[in-house]
């Protein structure tokens, strides 16, 4: 996903950068502990292309039971460009033989046992030393969790994104799942390109205040504009939202709320031209 800053407190957001990365976008791939439901012809490229790959505990049992035979060849020493640069966690629940046979062909092991702290807020920790250690400045993070199974872990997830300013100097930080994509807009104005399929669709949108009361919101572009409301969980939540047709959506907001959108019809696109 591209995010240019074009003015203070202004932020640009292209949702179908993830999806066609360019070779000079310098983002990183982060696996949790999830099955991954997107196509190979999608996911892999991606990777592919990434200049950091940290699978998070059980999230290297996921993306090696993803891959199927070619995690063999990356234990063969083979198709290493598969491999994650580096796993971490507390490894409490990946495979002790996939810590061994990724050691073997020279993936870093890093165990992180803080339990003050939720691997997915631990590996951002750890991606930020690799950054500084690399002189890398990250344009993105996207982290591949589908919204589904324990609340407790999305919940979790969520609160990482709130509190990822603090854990690595990196804007665009998004969680993407097989039909959404879900991240944090800082107080300000944003501008979201909205993919002409995802209009044309009529694909889901929502505005959530999670954490915090959001005391004035007001959005362009949507099929129910918000029009300097309140926000607030026991009042008004901006779900099962739409488009209006426009190709932007604009948000001005004084607060920090979560944005996610559906994107299944996207992916069937990307899908189809690929």
């Amino acid at each position: 996903m591209m995010q240019n800053e074009t003015e203070l407190n202004e932020t640009l957001w292209d949702p179908a950068e993830i999806f066609t990365p360019s070779l000079d976008y310098k983002y990183a791939v982060i696996i949790l502990n999830q099955p991954i439901l997107f196509k190979k012809n999608i996911v892999l490229p991606i990777w592919k292309k990434a200049q950091f790959r940290i699978t998070v505990d059980g999230g290297t049992n996921q993306w090696l039971q993803y891959l199927g035979t070619l995690a063999d060849e990356i234990f063969s020493k083979k198709c290493i460009e598969y491999a994650p640069d580096s796993i971490t966690g507390d490894f409490d629940s990946i495979l002790p033989d996939h810590i061994n046979k990724l050691k073997n062909v020279g993936v870093e092991v890093i165990t992180t046992m803080d339990q003050n702290h939720t691997d997915f807020t631990k590996s951002l920790m750890q991606l930020s030393t690799n950054c500084k250690h690399k002189n890398i400045q990250l344009k993105a993070v996207y982290v591949f969790v589908e919204t589904a199974g324990r609340f407790d872990h999305i919940m979790g997830n969520i609160n990482t994104l709130y509190r990822s300013k603090e854990l690595i100097d990196v804007e665009t930080i998004i969680q993407v799942a097989s039909n959404s994509l879900t991240w944090l807009l800082k107080p300000g104005y944003h501008i979201i390109k909205i993919p002409q399929v995802l209009r044309k669709t009529q694909s889901w949108v929502g505005l959530i205040p999670i954490g915090s009361v959001v005391k004035n919101i007001s959005t362009t572009g949507l099929k129910y504009n918000l029009d300097k409301h309140t926000l607030a969980f026991g009042d008004l939540v901006s779900t099962s939202n739409s488009y209006d047709g426009s190709p932007e959506v604009t948000v001005t907001t004084d607060s920090h709320v979560i944005w996610t959108m559906g994107i299944e019809s996207l992916v069937e696109l990307e899908n189809d031209s690929l």
